[in-house]
């Protein structure tokens, strides 16, 4: 048998030996949104508002140029002196897949018109392109009180996707 060729799990000198993932890579994005305000129904344990936004999203893990849907609570009684805010995001691509997070910033209470709100998002899950996705990163936003058409996230991270056993 000195001319046999060695055959593993069905090829010819190939291993089905296990492989070791790959792990997170860079996530980078940029939302470009307009929001609407409404005064939050907790007026004791919120005493702020609900917001709900909507624009466009693009980035180095998104394919063109996706949409940015919104929701959050706008907080200004649950940290003193601060905005707390949390939300949630969802990313859907020009193919029509969904990327799912959620977000937590923070901003102090000022007199000035112009807020910037930052803290930390979590990728919650997706589907298509984001299906089993997972990360997380840092979020900044820029928001004019006076310009609610034109606010700005920019989020820095990482992503990776769970293995499916």
């Amino acid at each position: 048998m000195a001319g046999a060729a060695l055959v593993v799990g069905g090829t010819t000198g190939v291993s089905n030996a296990a492989t070791t993932p790959p792990g997170p890579s860079p996530f980078d994005a940029v939302g470009t949104y307009g929001v609407v305000t409404t005064t939050h129904p907790d007026a004791v344990g919120c005493n702020g508002y609900k917001v709900v936004g909507s624009g466009t999203v693009t980035g180095n893990r998104i394919t063109g140029t996706g949409t940015w849907s919104q929701t959050e609570d706008a907080c200004t009684a649950t940290v003193p002196g601060q905005w707390d805010i949390n939300g949630k995001v969802t990313v859907t691509q020009t193919d029509g897949s969904h990327l799912y997070f959620t977000y937590h910033l923070n901003a102090p209470l000022t007199s000035d018109t112009m807020v910037y709100p930052t803290g930390t998002f979590t990728i919650t899950g997706g589907d298509g392109a984001f299906d089993e996705a997972v990360g997380s990163g840092k979020m900044n936003a820029t928001v004019n009180l006076l310009d609610k058409a034109h606010v700005t996230a920019n989020l820095s991270g990482s992503m990776g996707f769970r293995w499916q056993i």
